[in-house]
């Protein structure tokens, strides 16, 4: 089963109300105000440019990116980590070869 992420911009979130608020209210306006036909118009093809600019700028700065979750990583079985062998760095250190910038203690 394949999970999808879905990253939308904070600036697109506010484009979306910002289309919807002022839809409602020229909505509002063009039921229950005395228009006329071409003040009707006029409303209706702003609100149409606002909406087809929201999705050209959308799509040219990638506003909404969709990803498809990477698929899960897969660990060892457990009988293999059993069989690796284990050394600390100290066990690769030969004897004689510190180099240190201080003087020696004896």
């Amino acid at each position: 089963m394949s999970h999808i992420h879905i990253r939308v911009h904070r600036w697109v979130v506010w484009w979306l109300c910002l289309g919807v608020i002022f839809g409602a209210i020229a909505l509002v306006n063009i039921l229950f105000r005395d228009l006329t036909r071409t003040q009707d118009k006029i409303i209706l093809i702003v609100g149409i440019v606002h909406w087809i600019l929201g999705g050209v700028v959308c799509w040219a700065f990638d506003g909404i990116t969709i990803h498809a979750s990477p698929p899960p990583v897969r660990s060892q079985p457990a009988g293999t980590e059993a069989l690796r062998e284990w050394h600390s760095a100290s066990d690769f250190v030969q004897p004689g070869g510190r180099k240190s910038l201080l003087p020696p203690r004896y």
